[in-house]
Protein backbone atom coordinates (compact mmCIF):
# COMPACT_ATOMS: atom_id res chain seq x y z
CA UNK A 1 0.00 0.00 0.00
CA UNK A 2 1.34 3.58 -0.95
CA UNK A 3 2.11 6.41 1.67
CA UNK A 4 -1.10 7.95 3.04
CA UNK A 5 -0.77 11.64 3.04
CA UNK A 6 -3.15 14.11 5.15
CA UNK A 7 -4.74 17.46 4.70
CA UNK A 8 -5.71 20.38 6.53
CA UNK A 9 -8.22 20.41 3.52
CA UNK A 10 -8.90 17.00 3.54
CA UNK A 11 -9.58 17.19 7.46
CA UNK A 12 -11.93 19.92 6.78
CA UNK A 13 -13.88 18.04 3.91
CA UNK A 14 -13.45 14.80 5.58
CA UNK A 15 -11.85 13.23 1.75
CA UNK A 16 -8.62 11.57 1.46
CA UNK A 17 -5.50 13.67 -0.52
CA UNK A 18 -5.23 13.06 -3.86
CA UNK A 19 -1.88 11.76 -5.34
CA UNK A 20 -0.24 13.18 -8.36
CA UNK A 21 1.69 10.13 -8.71
CA UNK A 22 2.65 7.57 -6.00
CA UNK A 23 4.42 9.32 -3.11
CA UNK A 24 3.58 12.78 -4.35
CA UNK A 25 0.38 14.38 -2.78
CA UNK A 26 -1.42 17.22 -4.86
CA UNK A 27 -1.34 21.04 -3.95
CA UNK A 28 -2.97 21.68 -0.85
CA UNK A 29 -4.83 18.51 -1.23
CA UNK A 30 -7.43 19.72 -3.99
CA UNK A 31 -8.43 17.75 -6.91
CA UNK A 32 -6.11 16.24 -9.29
CA UNK A 33 -7.10 16.64 -13.22
CA UNK A 34 -4.96 14.21 -15.10
CA UNK A 35 -6.61 15.16 -18.59
CA UNK A 36 -7.33 18.09 -20.20
CA UNK A 37 -11.03 17.13 -20.17
CA UNK A 38 -11.01 17.25 -16.46
CA UNK A 39 -9.65 20.93 -16.42
CA UNK A 40 -13.18 22.43 -17.61
CA UNK A 41 -14.84 23.86 -14.90
CA UNK A 42 -11.31 24.85 -12.82
CA UNK A 43 -10.62 28.49 -11.87
CA UNK A 44 -6.75 27.71 -11.66
CA UNK A 45 -4.56 24.82 -12.55
CA UNK A 46 -1.57 23.97 -10.29
CA UNK A 47 1.72 22.59 -13.06
CA UNK A 48 5.14 21.08 -11.83
CA UNK A 49 8.55 21.61 -13.49
CA UNK A 50 10.72 19.26 -11.96
CA UNK A 51 14.14 21.10 -13.85
CA UNK A 52 17.41 21.12 -12.76
CA UNK A 53 20.50 22.70 -14.65
CA UNK A 54 24.09 23.51 -13.90
CA UNK A 55 25.15 25.56 -10.77
CA UNK A 56 25.88 28.73 -11.51
CA UNK A 57 29.44 30.68 -10.71
CA UNK A 58 30.02 31.39 -6.70
CA UNK A 59 27.44 28.28 -5.64
CA UNK A 60 28.62 26.16 -2.62
CA UNK A 61 29.20 22.42 -4.31
CA UNK A 62 26.20 20.33 -3.93
CA UNK A 63 23.36 23.42 -2.90
CA UNK A 64 21.92 23.59 -6.81
CA UNK A 65 21.25 19.49 -6.83
CA UNK A 66 17.80 18.25 -6.14
CA UNK A 67 16.14 21.35 -7.88
CA UNK A 68 14.09 18.47 -9.65
CA UNK A 69 12.16 17.72 -6.44
CA UNK A 70 11.42 21.46 -5.53
CA UNK A 71 7.72 21.03 -6.85
CA UNK A 72 6.92 17.75 -4.75
CA UNK A 73 8.27 18.97 -1.85
CA UNK A 74 6.25 22.06 -2.00
CA UNK A 75 3.19 20.29 -2.57
CA UNK A 76 4.20 18.06 0.55
CA UNK A 77 4.86 21.35 2.78
CA UNK A 78 1.48 23.04 1.24
CA UNK A 79 -0.83 20.33 3.19
CA UNK A 80 -0.95 21.97 6.22
CA UNK A 81 -2.70 24.55 4.65
CA UNK A 82 -6.21 25.33 3.90
CA UNK A 83 -8.25 28.15 2.50
CA UNK A 84 -9.31 30.63 4.50
CA UNK A 85 -7.47 34.45 5.25
CA UNK A 86 -8.84 35.70 8.51
CA UNK A 87 -7.35 39.56 8.21
CA UNK A 88 -9.92 39.29 4.51
CA UNK A 89 -12.45 37.09 5.89
CA UNK A 90 -12.87 34.68 2.45
CA UNK A 91 -12.24 31.01 2.25
CA UNK A 92 -11.12 30.86 -1.36
CA UNK A 93 -12.22 27.45 -1.69
CA UNK A 94 -15.77 28.49 -1.13
CA UNK A 95 -15.45 30.21 -4.52
CA UNK A 96 -12.00 29.02 -6.39
CA UNK A 97 -12.11 25.37 -7.45
CA UNK A 98 -8.27 24.83 -7.87
CA UNK A 99 -7.00 21.78 -9.25
CA UNK A 100 -3.39 20.20 -9.64
CA UNK A 101 -2.52 19.34 -13.41
CA UNK A 102 0.58 17.03 -12.17
CA UNK A 103 4.02 17.90 -13.77
CA UNK A 104 4.87 18.81 -17.06
CA UNK A 105 7.67 15.97 -18.25
CA UNK A 106 11.04 17.90 -18.22
CA UNK A 107 13.14 15.01 -16.40
CA UNK A 108 15.06 12.81 -19.16
CA UNK A 109 13.35 14.68 -22.38
CA UNK A 110 15.91 17.18 -24.16
CA UNK A 111 15.58 20.66 -23.57
CA UNK A 112 13.78 21.66 -26.51
CA UNK A 113 11.42 19.29 -26.12
CA UNK A 114 11.08 20.39 -22.19
CA UNK A 115 10.41 23.77 -23.42
CA UNK A 116 7.40 22.37 -25.48
CA UNK A 117 6.29 20.09 -23.16
CA UNK A 118 5.31 22.98 -20.78
CA UNK A 119 4.13 25.65 -22.78
CA UNK A 120 1.64 22.71 -24.33
CA UNK A 121 0.56 22.66 -20.58
CA UNK A 122 -0.09 25.84 -19.79
CA UNK A 123 -1.65 26.09 -22.83
CA UNK A 124 -4.24 23.11 -22.46
CA UNK A 125 -4.86 25.29 -18.92
CA UNK A 126 -5.98 28.73 -20.87
CA UNK A 127 -8.09 26.89 -23.80
CA UNK A 128 -9.97 25.18 -20.57
CA UNK A 129 -10.72 28.15 -19.35
CA UNK A 130 -8.30 28.26 -16.29
CA UNK A 131 -5.37 29.76 -14.92
CA UNK A 132 -1.57 28.49 -15.60
CA UNK A 133 0.42 28.60 -11.84
CA UNK A 134 3.54 26.85 -13.10
CA UNK A 135 6.33 25.57 -9.83
CA UNK A 136 9.77 25.27 -10.38
CA UNK A 137 12.54 25.19 -12.60
CA UNK A 138 15.06 27.60 -14.42
CA UNK A 139 14.59 28.71 -17.97
CA UNK A 140 14.24 27.79 -20.42
CA UNK A 141 12.12 25.34 -18.82
CA UNK A 142 10.54 27.39 -16.32
CA UNK A 143 8.56 31.27 -17.25
CA UNK A 144 10.30 31.43 -21.14
CA UNK A 145 8.50 28.10 -21.70
CA UNK A 146 5.25 29.29 -19.36
CA UNK A 147 4.94 32.56 -21.50
CA UNK A 148 5.74 30.67 -24.77
CA UNK A 149 2.36 28.95 -23.84
CA UNK A 150 0.88 31.80 -22.85
CA UNK A 151 1.62 34.06 -25.53
CA UNK A 152 0.31 31.42 -27.97
CA UNK A 153 -2.67 31.23 -26.70
CA UNK A 154 -3.32 35.41 -26.64
CA UNK A 155 -4.64 37.21 -29.41
CA UNK A 156 -3.40 40.67 -28.11
CA UNK A 157 -0.61 42.53 -26.39
CA UNK A 158 0.83 40.31 -23.25
CA UNK A 159 1.93 42.41 -19.97
CA UNK A 160 4.70 41.38 -17.65
CA UNK A 161 5.43 41.39 -14.00
CA UNK A 162 8.66 39.91 -12.76
CA UNK A 163 9.69 39.97 -9.34
CA UNK A 164 13.44 38.57 -9.46
CA UNK A 165 16.83 39.81 -7.53
CA UNK A 166 17.97 40.63 -10.82
CA UNK A 167 17.70 41.41 -14.42
CA UNK A 168 17.44 38.01 -16.86
CA UNK A 169 17.16 40.27 -20.08
CA UNK A 170 21.13 39.85 -21.38
CA UNK A 171 21.58 39.09 -24.68
CA UNK A 172 24.50 36.57 -23.92
CA UNK A 173 24.82 34.37 -21.17
CA UNK A 174 28.17 34.88 -19.27
CA UNK A 175 29.84 37.41 -21.15
CA UNK A 176 29.94 38.30 -25.12
CA UNK A 177 30.99 34.85 -26.53
CA UNK A 178 28.34 33.55 -23.90
CA UNK A 179 25.08 31.88 -25.45
CA UNK A 180 22.31 33.88 -27.14
CA UNK A 181 20.05 30.67 -26.08
CA UNK A 182 17.24 31.07 -23.71
CA UNK A 183 18.55 30.84 -20.33
CA UNK A 184 18.10 32.12 -16.88
CA UNK A 185 20.11 34.85 -17.84
CA UNK A 186 18.54 35.33 -21.06
CA UNK A 187 15.30 34.49 -21.12
CA UNK A 188 13.48 38.21 -21.00
CA UNK A 189 15.40 39.23 -24.29
CA UNK A 190 15.06 36.13 -25.89
CA UNK A 191 11.08 36.45 -25.18
CA UNK A 192 10.74 39.63 -26.44
CA UNK A 193 12.63 38.60 -29.23
CA UNK A 194 10.32 34.92 -30.12
CA UNK A 195 7.04 35.81 -28.39
CA UNK A 196 6.07 38.92 -31.09
CA UNK A 197 2.71 40.04 -28.97
CA UNK A 198 5.12 40.44 -25.63
CA UNK A 199 5.21 44.46 -25.35
CA UNK A 200 8.18 45.40 -23.20
CA UNK A 201 6.45 48.76 -22.30
CA UNK A 202 4.21 46.74 -20.74
CA UNK A 203 6.88 44.93 -18.29
CA UNK A 204 7.32 45.78 -14.71
CA UNK A 205 10.35 44.61 -13.17
CA UNK A 206 10.24 44.49 -9.52
CA UNK A 207 13.07 43.72 -6.79
CA UNK A 208 16.48 44.05 -8.32
CA UNK A 209 19.13 44.75 -6.37
CA UNK A 210 23.19 43.95 -5.63
CA UNK A 211 26.16 42.68 -7.55
CA UNK A 212 25.06 40.23 -9.57
CA UNK A 213 23.41 42.43 -11.69
CA UNK A 214 25.20 43.70 -14.64
CA UNK A 215 24.90 47.19 -16.34
CA UNK A 216 23.89 45.90 -19.29
CA UNK A 217 20.57 44.88 -17.95
CA UNK A 218 19.35 48.52 -16.80
CA UNK A 219 20.35 49.90 -20.25
CA UNK A 220 18.13 46.75 -22.06
CA UNK A 221 15.64 47.81 -19.98
CA UNK A 222 15.63 51.83 -20.47
CA UNK A 223 16.00 50.77 -24.34
CA UNK A 224 12.96 48.70 -24.12
CA UNK A 225 10.66 51.14 -22.10
CA UNK A 226 10.89 48.82 -19.07
CA UNK A 227 9.38 49.87 -16.17
CA UNK A 228 12.00 49.02 -13.41
CA UNK A 229 11.96 49.16 -9.81
CA UNK A 230 14.88 48.22 -7.73
CA UNK A 231 14.26 46.81 -3.87
CA UNK A 232 15.08 50.22 -2.55
CA UNK A 233 13.08 52.37 -4.77
CA UNK A 234 10.53 49.61 -3.51
CA UNK A 235 10.88 50.81 -0.27
CA UNK A 236 11.95 54.64 -1.05
CA UNK A 237 8.49 54.53 -2.76
CA UNK A 238 6.11 52.84 -0.63
CA UNK A 239 3.91 49.94 -1.41
CA UNK A 240 1.02 51.45 -1.89
CA UNK A 241 2.01 53.72 -4.19
CA UNK A 242 3.99 50.96 -6.34
CA UNK A 243 0.77 49.09 -6.46
CA UNK A 244 -1.27 51.67 -7.72
CA UNK A 245 0.70 53.85 -9.79
CA UNK A 246 3.21 51.50 -11.22
CA UNK A 247 1.49 47.78 -10.86
CA UNK A 248 -1.35 48.98 -13.63
CA UNK A 249 1.31 49.69 -16.56
CA UNK A 250 1.31 46.05 -17.23
CA UNK A 251 -2.20 45.72 -17.58
CA UNK A 252 -2.63 48.74 -19.67
CA UNK A 253 -4.33 47.83 -23.37
CA UNK A 254 -2.87 44.58 -22.67
CA UNK A 255 -5.20 41.28 -24.02
CA UNK A 256 -3.38 39.41 -20.75
CA UNK A 257 -0.53 39.59 -18.52
CA UNK A 258 1.96 37.13 -16.86
CA UNK A 259 3.51 37.30 -13.62
CA UNK A 260 7.00 35.98 -13.01
CA UNK A 261 8.02 35.29 -9.41
CA UNK A 262 11.65 33.93 -8.66
CA UNK A 263 12.01 32.91 -4.56
CA UNK A 264 15.74 35.03 -5.28
CA UNK A 265 13.72 38.49 -4.96
CA UNK A 266 13.22 37.57 -1.20
CA UNK A 267 15.11 39.09 1.49
CA UNK A 268 18.01 35.96 2.81
CA UNK A 269 16.28 36.55 6.08
CA UNK A 270 12.73 35.67 4.54
CA UNK A 271 13.52 31.98 3.66
CA UNK A 272 16.55 31.19 6.75
CA UNK A 273 17.11 27.41 5.14
CA UNK A 274 17.25 28.57 1.69
CA UNK A 275 17.94 32.35 1.79
CA UNK A 276 19.76 33.66 -1.66
CA UNK A 277 20.68 37.23 -1.16
CA UNK A 278 20.08 40.05 1.19
CA UNK A 279 18.35 43.21 1.11
CA UNK A 280 15.55 41.79 -0.96
CA UNK A 281 11.88 42.02 -0.35
CA UNK A 282 9.47 40.44 2.59
CA UNK A 283 7.13 37.98 2.78
CA UNK A 284 4.69 40.24 2.89
CA UNK A 285 5.76 42.80 0.24
CA UNK A 286 5.68 39.70 -2.32
CA UNK A 287 1.80 38.29 -1.20
CA UNK A 288 0.84 42.10 -1.55
CA UNK A 289 2.49 42.52 -4.87
CA UNK A 290 1.21 39.28 -6.03
CA UNK A 291 -2.41 39.50 -4.53
CA UNK A 292 -2.76 43.07 -6.09
CA UNK A 293 -1.63 41.93 -9.50
CA UNK A 294 -4.27 39.25 -9.13
CA UNK A 295 -6.69 41.89 -8.35
CA UNK A 296 -6.00 43.18 -11.54
CA UNK A 297 -6.91 40.32 -13.29
CA UNK A 298 -3.18 38.77 -13.71
CA UNK A 299 -3.68 35.44 -15.85
CA UNK A 300 -1.29 33.18 -14.90
CA UNK A 301 2.14 32.74 -12.05
CA UNK A 302 5.47 30.84 -12.48
CA UNK A 303 7.43 30.42 -9.49
CA UNK A 304 11.33 29.88 -10.53
CA UNK A 305 13.82 28.90 -7.95
CA UNK A 306 11.69 26.24 -5.58
CA UNK A 307 14.32 25.01 -4.00
CA UNK A 308 13.80 21.26 -2.63
CA UNK A 309 13.53 20.46 1.07
CA UNK A 310 13.10 23.81 1.91
CA UNK A 311 10.08 24.30 4.22
CA UNK A 312 10.05 27.58 4.46
CA UNK A 313 10.15 27.45 1.10
CA UNK A 314 6.69 25.25 0.75
CA UNK A 315 5.58 27.89 3.28
CA UNK A 316 5.88 30.91 1.35
CA UNK A 317 4.62 29.36 -1.77
CA UNK A 318 1.26 28.29 -0.08
CA UNK A 319 0.62 31.92 0.97
CA UNK A 320 1.32 33.40 -2.29
CA UNK A 321 -0.90 30.74 -4.11
CA UNK A 322 -3.81 31.45 -1.15
CA UNK A 323 -3.92 34.92 -1.77
CA UNK A 324 -3.36 34.63 -5.54
CA UNK A 325 -6.61 32.57 -5.39
CA UNK A 326 -8.00 35.69 -2.88
CA UNK A 327 -6.71 38.21 -5.40
CA UNK A 328 -9.11 36.82 -8.15
CA UNK A 329 -12.47 36.59 -5.90
CA UNK A 330 -11.98 40.22 -4.88
CA UNK A 331 -11.54 41.56 -7.82
CA UNK A 332 -14.21 39.83 -9.75
CA UNK A 333 -11.96 37.99 -12.15
CA UNK A 334 -13.66 34.41 -9.82
CA UNK A 335 -17.24 34.70 -9.54
CA UNK A 336 -18.60 34.03 -5.25
CA UNK A 337 -20.63 31.56 -4.92
CA UNK A 338 -23.70 31.94 -2.89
Amino acid sequence: MGERFISVLGQINDTETPLVREGCPSFLGVPVARTKEELKGADAAIIGIPYERPATPGRPPGQWTGYRHGPEHARKFSLRYAGYLPELDVDVFEHARLVDYGDAEVWGVDVNQAVENVARKVGEALEAGCRPITLGGFSPCATYAAIKGFSQATDGRVGVVSLDAHGDCLDREFGPRGSREPSSATWQARMWDHFQNIDSTRHVEIGMRGPRNIKEVVETYRRRGVRYHPTRSVHMMGLDRLCREELPRAFADVDRTWLHLDMDVLDIGAVPDWGDEPMGLSVFEVVRIVHEAAKAGVGGLSFVQIAPNSHAIGTVVSYIIVYLLAGWIEGGHIARRG
